[in-house]
């Protein structure tokens, strides 16, 4: 073989293995309010959420921004439990339908109160570590398609409304 073909044959190897550029940075957002999913508390409390997804590393970031919850006000039962008060459910349809956990943003450093209400923020959460917190068995791969496909809603859990203060569903940036 001349050096040439060797050169050629180490390029068109090298260019069909997976790079970083084929990895992806998904961008999804969530408007939270009291009026939406299936048992709507009609709390004037809203929330707005950023979610980005990197697909190469499986890790999740989240900053959510809540007007009209304050952080004493959530759901005790789940601030101490592996759930966490804030965490994503996966629905069998658009419409709802049964739902399965799929994500918790667990209670601690990340949330801070604010003069409105609270701010969390998770950085390069590991999506498999955190799906185990909840015995899930949704992929990552699962859990982005359904975030694609409109089947995945935020929800927060607050003392005086268990099922859900306040919730929206994620949707592409």
């Amino acid at each position: 073989m001349s050096a040439r073909t060797i050169c050629a044959a180490a390029i068109a190897a090298a260019l069909a293995l997976p790079s970083p550029a084929q990895a992806k940075l998904l961008k999804f957002h969530a408007a939270l309010d009291g009026n939406y999913g299936s048992e709507p508390s009609h709390s004037a409390a809203t929330g707005r959420a950023t979610v980005r997804v990197d697909t190469a590393t499986r890790r999740v970031s989240v900053e959510l921004e809540v007007k009209g919850i304050t952080v004493d006000q959530l759901w005790d039962r789940l601030v101490a439990a592996p759930i966490g008060p804030i965490h994503f459910h996966k629905y069998a349809t658009a419409a709802g339908g049964d739902s399965e956990l799929a994500l918790p943003l667990p209670f601690g450093l990340g949330y801070r109160p604010t003069a409105t209400g609270m701010h969390v923020s998770l950085k390069d959460y590991d999506y498999v570590a955190g799906a185990a917190l909840l015995k899930s068995t949704l992929s990552f791969d699962d859990f982005v398609a359904g975030m694609k496909g409109g089947l995945i809603v935020l929800n927060i859990h607050t003392d005086k409304y268990n099922p859900g203060e306040i919730s929206g569903l994620v949707v592409a940036d």
